[in-house]
Formats: C-alpha cells, structure tokens, sequence
C-alpha cells in the first residue's frame, strides 16, 4: 500500500502565525510528519524554517522577543502596500535562515506571493 503524502498549507495574521510552530511541534509529537509545506506572509516564515530544519531555532528566536524587541522589529510605512515593512524582521530572519533557495531545502516548500501592481500570484 503506498504512503499517502501529508501537506501542510500555513496562513498569515502577524505575531499570530507565530502559533503554526506550537501546531508544527504537536504535530511531529503525535507521529504526524508533514511532507510537502506551503505558506503565505509569516506562514511563509514558518514554513520555510520547518522545510529547512531550522524550526527550533525559530522557535527559540521567537520566544526571546519582549514586547520592547517586537517594537523594535516593526518598521512603519506610510507608503502604499502596507502599514508595515517588514525589513527588520527579514534582515534578522535571514541570520536563521542558511539556505538561500527554498530548492535547497530538505522538504518541498512554496511560499504564496502575489504582485501588488498587477494582482497575479
């Protein structure tokens, strides 16, 4: 009988999707491990640490955070496209982050995007 493969599609909502580690970690704790990841916005984050093995550093990361340090993350834009830029987050992400191409990661992975001039994903 063949394996069926498990996917695992993460959404977005802030400081909020920190919650798809908890829901990740009970997961592989139950036996239940996830073969194909997707994500969109901070499920993306999420996502792709968890295809690149580097979900408890993540993990660990994250749960440093004082109110002060998530303050301290957040770069207000008035520009069009968003209240928030996100650049202080990705810049210390990327120090998590040794892969560079979501190709090089142990699980597939795909992050959802879409191109806010022409609305296509």
């Amino acid at each position: 009988m063949r394996k069926l493969k498990i996917g695992l599609a993460l959404g977005a909502g802030a400081a909020r999707g920190w919650s798809h580690i908890g829901v990740i970690n009970a997961l592989r704790r139950t036996g239940i491990d996830v073969d194909v990841i997707a994500g969109c916005s901070i499920g993306s984050l999420v996502g792709a640490a968890y295809a690149c093995n580097r979900l408890p550093a993540l993990e660990k990361w994250v749960c440093s955070f004082s109110n002060w340090d998530v303050l301290k993350l957040m770069d207000l834009s008035w520009q069009r496209g968003g209240l928030l830029r996100g650049e202080r987050v990705f810049s210390q992400y990327r120090k998590l982050m040794p892969v560079s191409e979501i190709e090089r990661c142990e699980r597939p992975f795909a992050a959802v995007t879409t191109n806010l001039s022409t609305g296509r994903e």
